[in-house]
């Protein structure tokens, strides 16, 4: 070590030789300061902060630079004293002859590598007094300062530092360098540091002195800088980066002096940085959830070192349930396939909660630990943890998306760093998982918005094409109409010609009725109006009207007609109008497209508990791509111009909804093209007999075309209609059976002719100007109450066809209500039996 620092010492003294006297006074000026020429004693200074100000012996100032005069805490002899005594050895060897030694030695090196002190005008300076570096008694003394403040400087450097002689044996080492090494400066002083500290490489090969670039700084005269990677005593490596200056005296390598800084944390460092930053970038650019949570958890487990580290997430299903997933990393998938997923135990519990992270450092210690059966603890067969790290994994609204958790097998391998970067770790998942969240969100909207439009331009072509049929088939039969009766208006046809008008005038007038029927009931449907009359019936009751009904179209294509019943006292609750509609539909697309000679039949049926109906056909079938969409909307087989049956595509839907509100299905079979189909409508049997409801619904569908007697000779019918035509005919219909009719274009009318007329029927419109029919039969009433009379039976007869109407009418005092148009017979029927005669009282 002597020699060592000997040589360091002279390079220093004889530095510290040139420009003595004009350096000194610059650096008098610079520092504001005046030097006493012929003073014995310096002026010296102590801040308050500590730090001495010592007398500099190059320009006769004052350096500023602190000297700890011993190294608390460290336990090491504090070597400024060696150092001293090492400088007056060199002072009392001046007699030797041949030596030649400075009466001052100053450390001008030093103050160049180590920047003085600036002053403060603020700060308190406290005054003493040093000796002048010429004094016979002060030799020692000026080395003894600058040595000192050398030496505290080197020992409280952060950097290691080795001081090599001129062959390679280290003479010097700080505590920086002791403790980065292992070794000692008793254990290496003599011997070359290489031996030490650089002998063997990573890969376990010897790493020879001619090959360290360390070590040929001196022999080359030139630094050298780079990185390597040292050998510790306890046999570890670890990355250094180096600086080998070689030290000259008279122009010639004495020595080197290495300055080594330990760079495995900057690297660890770098290392989390690159991959904070590889994981952020694919946070922002992964579409694939497990991917993103598989690299989080690869990382986290390599950068915290753990044995293994798993990342429990959750994740919605179809149905909008969740399901809890996991990624493994650091371990075979098989090492966890047979064992559950972590419980709320009080150890899991929390960080599924979100409540914060779990650092363990021995987690068999923890009083947590263990508590929940079955296991009490790891089950048999898991793999061995002592260290234990959780993490949740959260977003910003506070919802906890998943949760990390590593393990090691040796206590305390996690640190608080640890903890703080897997954090930083799971702050990245959740900004990562949250915006795959988002984008989720946003496809399945912008998917759900695709399809509303798809639908919204479906739907449109369907009301383009739905308003193109309507028109076609309200404007077919209504040429026949307007022809025809332009023909009869015109007297040119023959009674044979005119029979055949009046025909088909009236099957034309019911095919637009039937239109309009359709019409409002998908209306009431849609909108929810549609109501049923219940009541309890025969099921053949309807069934058989309906055959009836369609029989003569059936017998006009040559279609054979067949009903199959044993069906005998069945009995349904529900809606007898409304059932006979559905077979009537049924029926009739049965005869539409069978050709003829085909073959129609109806079955009726009991199966356990409940009633069968089936219409089946050996027609045209229906295509198999077609048959999951016969029952809806709008909906046609062939729905283009040249098609050859008309229709609008409602007849199936309506049937659906009607078999439905009765508690039944229906459902649709097809062979095939040219297989003919079958339609089976399921019904649920009556519970229990029920009393009609006051008040039917008497459609055109339920009206039966059988002519009733004249029978209402004698009767005196009042009749309010404000539409003249409609007027005529009705008052015509009820004259024609023998009625006495009173006819009024509006109630005001009625009511002025009402005594004088003394009505036993009243048969109104609802709709009228001035006075509608509800306020019209009130009035009505009234009057007559007031006369001492009974209230006069009164039909509604009006457009207004809906469910809701019907009650209103019943609730104002109808006593029927019954939708335009009407049969006439139908008419007739409905007044014979409300005929009453009108009390009167004297």
């Amino acid at each position: 070590m002597a020699a060592g620092l000997r040589m360091a010492m002279a390079e220093l003294t004889d530095d510290a030789q040139a420009g003595r006297g004009q350096a000194a006074g610059s650096a008098d000026r610079r520092r504001g300061m005046h030097r006493p020429r012929r003073a014995r004693h310096r002026r010296w200074s102590r801040r308050a902060t500590g730090h001495r100000r010592y007398p500099s012996p190059r320009n006769g100032g004052f350096c500023r630079h602190p000297v700890r005069w011993r190294l608390p805490g460290t336990g090491r002899v504090n070597r400024a004293w060696e150092w001293a005594t090492w400088a007056n050895l060199r002072v009392r060897d001046a007699s030797v002859p041949g030596r030649r030694v400075p009466q001052r030695a100053a450390v001008h090196s030093l103050a160049q590598a180590v920047p003085p002190l600036q002053d403060d005008d603020a700060a308190s300076l406290r005054c003493g007094c040093a000796r002048r570096a010429g004094d016979p008694m002060s030799a020692s003394t000026d080395l003894l300062t600058p040595l000192s403040h050398l030496q505290a400087v080197c020992e409280n450097a952060t950097v290691a530092l080795f001081v090599m002689d001129d062959r390679q044996h280290c003479v010097y080492m700080n505590g920086a360098a002791e403790q980065l090494t292992g070794y000692a400066l008793a254990e290496v002083q003599g011997r070359p540091l290489h031996e030490f500290v650089h002998h063997t490489r990573p890969d376990g090969t010897p790493y020879p002195l001619a090959d360290c670039p360390i070590d040929r700084a001196a022999p080359q005269n030139m630094q050298e800088q780079g990185e390597e990677v040292f050998v510790h005593r306890d046999g570890h490596f670890y990355p250094v980066t180096f600086t080998a200056s070689p030290i000259r005296r008279e122009g010639r390598v004495v020595g080197t002096v290495i300055e080594v800084r330990e760079v495995a944390r900057e690297k660890q460092r770098e290392s989390e940085n690159i991959a904070m930053r590889e994981l952020g970038e694919l946070m922002l650019d992964e579409l694939d959830l497990g991917r993103m949570v598989q690299a989080v958890t690869d990382t986290a487990t390599r950068l915290t070192g753990a044995h293994f580290g798993a990342f429990f997430y959750n994740v919605s299903d179809d149905s909008g349930g969740m399901l809890t997933l996991y990624a493994l990393s650091g371990v075979d998938p098989s090492h966890f396939a047979r064992f559950p997923h972590p419980r709320a135990t009080p150890l899991f519990g929390p960080t599924f909660k979100g409540e914060g992270s779990i650092r363990i450092g021995d987690v068999s210690c923890d009083p947590r630990y263990g508590q929940w059966g079955p296991h009490h603890g790891m089950p048999e067969g898991h793999l061995p943890v002592r260290s234990y790290l959780a993490v949740p994994v959260m977003a910003d609204s506070g919802e906890v998306l998943g949760a990390l958790f590593f393990g090691h097998g040796e206590p305390d391998r996690f640190s608080s760093h640890h903890q703080r970067v897997t954090e930083s770790l799971a702050a990245q998942a959740s900004v990562g998982m949250s915006r795959l969240r988002l984008l989720r969100a946003a496809e399945t909207q912008a998917h759900e918005n695709e399809r509303l439009y798809r639908e919204a331009q479906a739907a449109s072509e369907m009301k383009d094409l739905f308003l193109a049929t309507i028109s076609h088939e309200l404007r077919t039969p209504l040429t026949s109409i307007l022809g025809w009766s332009g023909m009869l208006a015109s007297g040119r046809l023959s009674p044979d010609m005119v029979q055949r008008a009046v025909t088909t005038i009236d099957r034309n007038a019911r095919a637009q009725a039937q239109i309009i029927g359709d019409l409002l009931d998908i209306s009431r449907i849609i909108s929810g109006k549609l109501h049923l009359n219940t009541r309890t019936f025969d099921i053949a009751t309807p069934v058989e009207a309906a055959i009836e009904a369609v029989r003569p179209a059936a017998l006009a294509r040559d279609v054979q007609l067949v009903l199959d019943t044993d069906a005998g006292g069945i009995s349904l609750q529900g809606d007898p109008d409304r059932l006979q509609q559905v077979v009537w539909n049924l029926l009739t697309n049965a005869v539409k497209f069978t050709d003829r000679g085909g073959r129609v039949t109806v079955v009726v049926a009991r199966e356990a508990d409940a009633a069968l109906i089936e219409v089946g056909d050996n027609g045209r079938g229906i295509a198999a791509d077609f048959l999951p969409h016969v029952f809806d909307r709008f909906t046609q087989v062939d729905a283009t111009s040249t098609r050859e049956q008309g229709g609008l595509g409602l007849g199936l839907s309506i049937v659906r909804h009607l078999v439905e509100m009765h508690g039944g299905y229906v459902q649709a079979n097809s062979a095939g093209l040219g297989q003919g189909s079958t339609f089976r409508v399921t019904l649920p049997l009556a519970a229990a007999t029920a009393e009609p409801l006051p008040g039917g619904d008497t459609s055109p569908r339920a009206a039966n075309d059988a002519e009733p007697p004249d029978s209402l000779a004698g009767y005196r019918v009042m009749l309010v209609e404000d539409d003249p035509d409609t007027r005529l005919m009705l008052a015509s219909v009820l004259e024609a059976h023998g009625a006495s009719v009173q006819a009024c274009a509006l109630a005001a009318d009625a009511l002025a002719c009402v005594d004088d007329f003394a009505p036993m029927v009243v048969v109104s419109d609802i709709g009228m100007p001035g006075m509608d029919g509800y306020a019209f039969l009130r009035t009505l009433h009234a009057h007559q109450a007031q006369a001492g009379q009974g209230p006069v039976p009164a039909i509604a007869l009006t457009a207004y066809a809906g469910a809701d109407d019907r009650q209103r009418a019943l609730d104002a005092g109808f006593r029927r209500h019954v939708a335009k148009p009407t049969q006439p017979s139908e008419l007739v029927a409905l007044v014979r039996t409300l005929r009453e005669p009108v009390a009167r009282t004297g």
